[in-house]
């Protein structure tokens, strides 16, 4: 992933505009990305993974996300980070503000996580209970003031699996009591996703993939929405940032066939049916966040005195662990992290949506197109 420069590691893709087009047409979408890209998206990025997996390795270093073990195989190390540190020495403070994040007890969501509450932001975490999501809550606790600046409330745990309906609602129900004294919710991070899962049901009927990237943040959005705009009237603004990817560019355009009730019946559990659900979900997050900021903007889902601010997000291709899954998936055996950029480079994008106070409703920002980072 190359950065356009040292001193801005992520820029603007698309605005709302060029973001529906892509939700509405491939054909609409080429002409909207660099000449680069103006091919199937889908399948150039299943070329740059496969590409990966028979190339060299270099320069490993040892993963810094949570781990069980004290030794760091091979397949778990990964690429020093190039432009995290320096980044996060510019960002401002987040004293007095809640920032909601998905999907926080690893990868992308755990360095979220861990860099809002160091810069002193109160950190709700929507993660299924585990022992792994225990621990990083409590290093993500232990960094707080880990030089980047203040020291932020405690990190607080909210049970939420979003493959259940009646699971996102529970975990929004505690995130609203937690928050409806306190200011509401400045930020909600829609992070959390998978990737090339098999063709199956979750508990209502939905697909597994559909139900965790895209219909389960729906549900979280619109149920935490009037709290949004609490926090919107309190300070100016408020923010939903959601995480896409470039797998969500360009065609086969949206098909709402891979939204209805049609789990484990959407092309069955090769690697190219599993990625046109992973594609769909994607080309959704971008379709979602353009049409909240343009339904913000019409005063139909907020007042005129509301501010809530609509920003999608890429990574690039990183070494999380959805790089570990998808190239075992494709090639039989994990590529090492050290072949991509790092974990704390991949959530620039995020970051960037989170604390950037001149960001707008509506862009989509991501690491620079073409490279090798």
């Amino acid at each position: 992933i190359e950065a356009t420069s040292s001193q801005h590691p992520v820029r603007p893709t698309v605005s709302t505009d060029r973001t529906m087009a892509m939700a509405g047409s491939g054909r609409r979408a080429e002409r909207n990305v660099p000449t680069l890209w103006r091919t199937s998206i889908p399948s150039y990025v299943l070329a740059v993974l496969i590409l990966i997996t028979t190339s060299r390795s270099h320069h490993a270093v040892a993963f810094s996300t949570p781990s069980s073990s004290s030794s760091t195989p091979i397949d778990m190390a990964e690429r020093p980070s190039r432009y995290y540190a320096s980044f996060c020495e510019r960002l401002p403070s987040l004293e007095g503000r809640t920032v909601v994040i998905t999907g926080c007890s690893r990868g992308l969501g755990y360095v979220t996580a861990r860099t809002v509450a160091s810069k002193g932001g109160r950190v709700i975490a929507l993660n299924r209970s585990s022992e792994r999501s225990a621990r990083a809550l409590e290093m993500i606790s232990e960094g707080r003031s880990g030089g980047h600046g203040g020291s932020g409330p405690p990190p607080i745990h909210v049970e939420c699996d979003l493959t259940s309906f009646a699971s996102v609602r529970n975990a929004c129900r505690e995130v609203r009591e937690l928050t409806k004294d306190d200011g509401g919710i400045d930020v909600l991070c829609c992070n959390a996703g998978v990737m090339l899962q098999p063709d199956t049901a979750t508990v209502d009927g939905y697909d597994l993939t559909a139900s965790t990237n895209m219909l389960s943040h729906f549900l979280i959005v619109k149920e935490l929405f009037p709290h949004l705009q609490i926090a919107s009237k309190r300070s100016g603004e408020s923010r939903v940032v959601t995480m896409s990817s470039a797998s969500g560019y360009g065609g086969p355009p949206f098909d709402a066939r891979f939204f209805e009730r049609r789990g484990g019946a959407l092309g069955g559990d090769d690697t190219q049916s599993s990625y046109a659900r992973y594609h769909q979900s994607k080309l959704a997050n971008l379709a979602f966040a353009a049409a909240l900021d343009r339904k913000v903007r019409e005063g139909s889902v907020a007042g005129d005195d509301n501010n809530v601010l609509s920003l999608a997000c890429t990574p690039g291709v990183c070494g999380s662990d959805m790089f570990l899954h998808a190239t075992r998936v494709m090639s039989g055996r994990p590529a090492p992290r050290d072949r991509v950029p790092s974990v704390e480079d991949g959530a620039l994008a995020q970051l960037k949506c989170i604390f950037d106070p001149d960001v707008e409703s509506g862009q989509l920002w991501g690491p620079s197109m073409g490279g090798g980072g």
